[in-house]
């Protein structure tokens, strides 16, 4: 056998060498990317709980449903940095990550891992996309992980007495109250901890009531949103409509657009993940049961990679296992450091790639945002470009001087003329559209029209319309299906 290497004795040094991978693939994306989809959005809801926090979050003044107020909160807490405002909006999820980092490693040590395999399951961790990217974005995933990640570590960690129950089940709570019904993911691994490890827990009263935190969680959000009557579109149209599709078609569509994006993001790990586990799903059974979970992001992550962030552990756990444990030993040689050390650069080297891809096509975004910031009198038409309507808003509340502008956004695409319709008289009641509110705007085929008391624009972005050309009007920017147009 070749010559093995080993690890550092002292588990802090382990740690702090994760903490530097995480710093190391994290830092540049957090400073370089321009806002990208939702980032966009979520930075405008963002900047109005800073102004007027809010039970129900949100957008463009109009109250909506997509996600609780906890996060929307917790990243209007941090203070804005005289850096790049992507980079002072992403901070939070920077931070949160890397607190996540020794919260993972210390779980995986009190679910029986060795050492060897607690810390190339967390390297393998880092080094995929469904990690790195919400790391370094501002989406609600980061702070959700966080809050998986210590409220697992709390009930694992028996030098802290019973009453880390109460903690652990507060900090569930916490964690639905971020991102909602993913949050069950702590009942049900504790449940498979408490199983395998210590099965006397089970019957213990403060441990029994801490598993009611994630469903009082859920009364307590739908009784809140139910007071603006929002309660079931969220939980039956919104969330229902996401795990099962109208037709088994669009589910297979759903299905294979999830694989697709997570067989890239998560790459050769995916692939060894699965021979670890037909090899060892006897030998940690919480580790077992987090990997088949992995089906929920398959039937919602609709190219959204971000949405296997809560079961990436288990992809890497079983990886790892596969890479190091051969004949029921721990073998960790050259061979083995030679082959990881191959297949992380050729996983980062395909990251790199796609950042590169996304740079390019979201930065007409940030420059069509940019050249309408303090301008009066705006009308933004046509597809969905949150990150535009940032760089627009974000800006005027910085100098307490925010404009008024007209918004039409059509997400599955509206008939040329009818958006030449709207375009001649902006409260034409054809085509039909949602008024003043954007609740549904991820769920709804409609058209939706923001609210305003212009009624002659001077400016005109119109996105996907290359067709249609306002009257007296002079282009001033073009590019990527982004045309603003200036009203003479």
């Amino acid at each position: 056998m070749l010559s093995s290497f080993r690890l550092p004795e002292n588990e802090r040094m382990c740690i702090l060498a994760l903490a530097l991978v995480f710093l190391l693939t994290r830092l540049p994306i957090l400073f370089t990317m321009p806002f990208v989809q939702d980032e966009g959005l979520y930075s405008i809801m963002i900047g109005e709980q800073r102004l007027h926090p809010a039970l129900i979050p949100t957008f463009l003044d109009s109250q909506v449903s997509w996600k609780p107020p906890l996060f929307f909160w917790a990243y209007a807490a941090f203070p804005e940095l005289p850096i790049s405002p992507e980079a002072s909006f992403r901070l939070p999820s920077f931070l949160f990550g890397l607190a996540t980092v020794p919260l993972l490693y210390m779980f995986l040590r009190n679910t029986g891992a060795s050492k060897n395999i607690s810390f190339f399951t967390v390297l393998i961790f880092l080094l995929s996309l469904p990690s790195i990217y919400p790391n370094s974005a501002l989406l609600t995933d980061t702070l959700l992980f966080f809050f998986i990640c210590a409220s697992l570590y709390l009930y694992s960690e028996g030098r802290f007495g019973d009453w880390r129950f109460a903690a652990a089940g507060a900090l569930a709570f916490c964690a639905f109250f971020t991102k909602l019904v993913i949050a069950v993911i702590v009942p049900l691994l504790v449940l498979a901890y408490f199983y395998q490890k210590r099965k006397e827990i089970l019957r213990n009263r403060i441990f029994l009531l801490s598993l009611l935190a994630v469903p009082l969680a859920f009364a307590c959000h739908f009784l809140l949103l139910e007071t603006s009557a929002m309660g079931k579109q969220l939980y039956l149209s919104d969330i229902g409509g996401h795990l099962v599709t109208s037709s088994i078609t669009d589910q297979l569509g759903t299905f294979i657009g999830s694989l697709v994006v997570f067989i890239f993001g998560a790459g050769i790990w995916f692939a060894l993940s699965l021979f670890g586990l037909w090899r060892f799903w006897r030998d940690n059974l919480v580790m077992s049961l987090w990997y088949l979970l992995t089906i929920f992001p398959m039937l919602t992550g609709y190219y959204m990679v971000w949405y296997y962030l809560p079961v990436m552990p288990a992809i890497a756990y079983f990886a790892a296992l596969t890479l190091l444990k051969w004949d029921g030993k721990e073998k960790p040689d050259l061979f083995f450091a030679f082959f990881f050390c191959l297949a992380a650069t050729l996983i980062l080297a395909g990251i790199i790639m796609f950042y590169f891809n996304i740079y390019s096509s979201y930065l007409p975004e940030k420059e069509a945002g940019t050249l309408l910031s303090g301008k009066e009198n705006v009308l933004i038409a046509g597809g969905y470009k949150p990150a535009m309507l940032s760089y627009k808003v974000l800006p005027e509340m910085e100098v307490g001087r925010r404009l008024d502008f007209g918004l039409i956004i059509a997400p599955t695409g509206l008939p040329s003329e009818n958006m030449s319709r709207l375009l001649q008289d902006y409260l034409s009641p054809e085509p039909a559209t949602i008024d003043g509110s954007f609740s549904a705007l991820f769920t709804s085929n409609s058209t939706f029209r923001k609210s305003t008391n212009i009624t002659s624009f001077d400016y005109v972005a119109l996105v996907d319309y290359p067709e249609l050309v306002p009257q007296n009007a002079q282009i001033i920017y073009n590019r990527s299906n982004i045309t603003i147009y200036r009203v003479k």
